[in-house]
């Protein structure tokens, strides 16, 4: 039976709530006319779902007793509330509410939104279990496949340097393969470790220049490759919100393809830019290099498909892939335009506002 909380100052309507909890077979453990209450009877008692008022008795409103409930217990919050003003919404919306009612409402109402909280927060236990495998999953992954990685890497050495007299030209370009494999295969792991933490970092909302983001990365290729002549054009005033640290990674890897895919253009050219579609900024990463066939664009994010030779472009195809987890996790999409020979562009979106 589904245990109950409900935290309203009103004891008339605490006990009209509690009546119709009762109705569809819900157990109600108590009603708490002020947040301190459900905070130490939350802790005691641990109940599945509360339902909490905004405006309660004592010092603390219903939006910071469910930020501390939430935060300390894992404990699904509904608001029930006669506010709907903006402001108020605003600041319950940060407290990670599962749901919010605003009275009167409906029985059935109520009762649907407190099994949706309950699936929902069955969901997000099962996720975190799962997660937690993950790490664990990946952390064996990583040192599991880095020691034999490490042991031929280093063996290798020895054999090269202990021996190197001995050993013909063709056993010295052995050797240095064997060495060169292995360095590629220890970055590929990092890469896939990289790409499942980005998966579930936790994401901050917050402005993002675009425009000053591309035009540090072009400088920093541009210092890192002294020999490359690239042409640059950034449009002036890009701005979105997003996690600066999850969107530079981004940023970095299509920037990063515009320019490694130009290595063999004499004038190299990339734009990042923008454009409308409907009411909604489009941006996007542009470039003349190698291009792609359009019939093989659905391949580009998918992790180690490669529409190139590694001897011709260097990569392990995990590059994009990240940064297709890192525009969704934003909730933005991801699509790409391309022709051999004449370059590819790269269109994302990201969130215009923070809401």
């Amino acid at each position: 039976m589904t245990q109950v909380l409900i935290v309203e100052d009103e004891a008339i309507v605490a006990e009209s709530i509690a009546s119709k909890l009762r109705r569809y077979g819900y157990e109600v453990l108590d009603t708490l006319p002020t947040g301190e209450e459900a905070i130490e009877i939350s802790e005691k008692m641990r109940p599945d779902v509360i339902l909490m008022d905004i405006h309660l008795a004592g010092k603390i409103d219903g939006i910071q007793a469910a930020e501390s409930i939430s935060s300390q217990f894992h404990i699904p919050v509904i608001f029930l509330t006669a506010y709907a003003d903006e402001q108020t919404i605003a600041r319950a919306k940060d407290a990670g509410p599962f749901g919010y009612l605003v009275k009167p409402f409906r029985e059935r109402d109520l009762h649907i939104t407190i099994e949706m909280a309950r699936e929902r927060s069955r969901l997000e236990a099962e996720l975190e279990a799962a997660n937690r495998e993950l790490d664990s999953f990946s952390y064996s992954v990583s040192h599991d496949l880095r020691a034999p990685l490490i042991a031929i890497d280093g063996f290798s050495r020895i054999l090269e340097d202990t021996y190197a007299g001995y050993l013909p030209p063709d056993g010295i370009e052995c050797i240095n393969r064997i060495r060169q494999a292995s360095v590629q295969m220890d970055r590929l792991i990092e890469d896939f470790l990289r790409l499942s933490r980005i998966t579930r970092a936790p994401i901050q909302i917050a402005p993002l220049n675009i425009s000053r983001l591309a035009e540090g990365i072009l400088q920093d290729l541009a210092s890192q490759h002294p020999d490359r002549a690239v042409r640059w054009n950034v449009e002036e005033g890009l701005q979105a919100f997003g996690d600066p640290g999850l969107s530079e990674i981004a940023l970095k890897n299509l920037i990063g393809n515009a320019w490694k895919y130009t290595v063999n253009i004499k004038n190299a050219h990339i734009q990042v830019g923008s454009l409308m579609q409907g009411q909604s900024r489009v941006f996007y990463v542009k470039d003349n290099g190698a291009g792609f066939p359009m019939e093989k664009v659905n391949l580009l994010f998918i992790p180690l498909q490669r529409l190139h030779s590694h001897k011709e472009f260097p990569g392990n195809g995990i590059g994009l892939a990240t940064v297709q987890r890192i525009i969704h996790r934003h909730g933005g999409r991801i699509w790409a335009d391309g022709e051999v020979g004449k370059g590819a562009t790269f269109y994302f979106t990201l969130p215009e506002e923070t809401g």
